[in-house]
């Protein structure tokens, strides 16, 4: 992963469409001042389960407030993965917030995104693909939405990614192990309340690490989507039902 800040840098920065490349997503926010901060992401970030303290801030260690339902060992993993993916975003994250609104370009091998909206709209966006992209083996079920990442997705579109996604899973493992599939999302309601456990305890890491108050008003209100759609599954899904009647 690699964030730059440069105020030489175009408005508009050009996707290279290569064969064969590796999926990433980059993320361009141009500011009203002119300053330019761009986040270029890999899908694939390999990375060692024992890395350097030295390298990283105290509060991407594992055992830094880590969430009682991590499956992960302080013995053989020293930091978060989510924690690492994450910090080099969220530490500049006040940069971004100088500005109110910007024009934010997103890039990947396939396509472009333009929207002119407010900052913070762009974090949450970069941000959720850092997190459902990363090693976190919670997370790590999101990860086939993260490689068809949707910026400045709606609710409804969010809605309709989480569900097709999680039934898509269903598809492959039935066809692996022959289990029968959840149709009731009785699984997907169980993993909403692992990620509120995670959210929440994944802000407090933030907060006893971080002095900006602005990191956690985009990680809080990026986790609270995600608590919506814990606790309302069933009436959004509702919401979009005359689409497929």
């Amino acid at each position: 992963m690699v964030s730059q800040s440069s105020a030489q840098r175009q408005a508009t920065p050009t996707c290279w469409h290569e064969q064969g490349i590796a999926m990433y997503i980059e993320y361009t926010f141009k500011m009203d001042d002119g300053k330019v901060l761009n986040y270029r992401v890999k899908f694939e970030r390999p990375r060692e389960k024992q890395l350097n303290p030295a390298d990283y801030p105290i509060w991407t260690q594992l055992k830094f407030h880590q969430c009682p339902n991590c499956p992960l060992q302080t013995d053989t993993h020293s930091h978060c993965p989510a924690a690492i993916d994450a910090q080099e975003i969220v530490m500049g994250f006040n940069e971004v917030l100088s500005c109110k609104a910007a024009d934010i370009h997103v890039c990947s091998p396939e396509r472009e995104y333009f929207k002119h909206t407010d900052a913070q709209t762009g974090l949450r966006a970069l941000i959720g693909f850092v997190m459902a992209s990363s090693a976190c083996p919670i997370l790590s079920t999101m990860r086939g939405m993260a490689y068809f990442h949707l910026p400045f997705a709606s609710m409804d579109e969010a809605v309709y990614r989480i569900t097709s996604s999680y039934l898509l899973r269903q598809y492959f493992k039935y066809k692996k192990s022959g289990k029968i599939p959840d149709f009731e999302f009785e699984g997907l309601k169980q993993h909403f309340q692992e990620m509120q456990t995670l959210n929440f305890h994944f802000l407090e890491r933030i907060r006893a690490g971080c002095e900006a108050d602005s990191n956690l008003n985009v990680l809080a209100t990026l986790f609270t989507i995600s608590s919506m759609l814990s606790l309302s599954l069933e009436r959004h899904l509702k919401e979009i039902q005359h689409l497929f009647d």
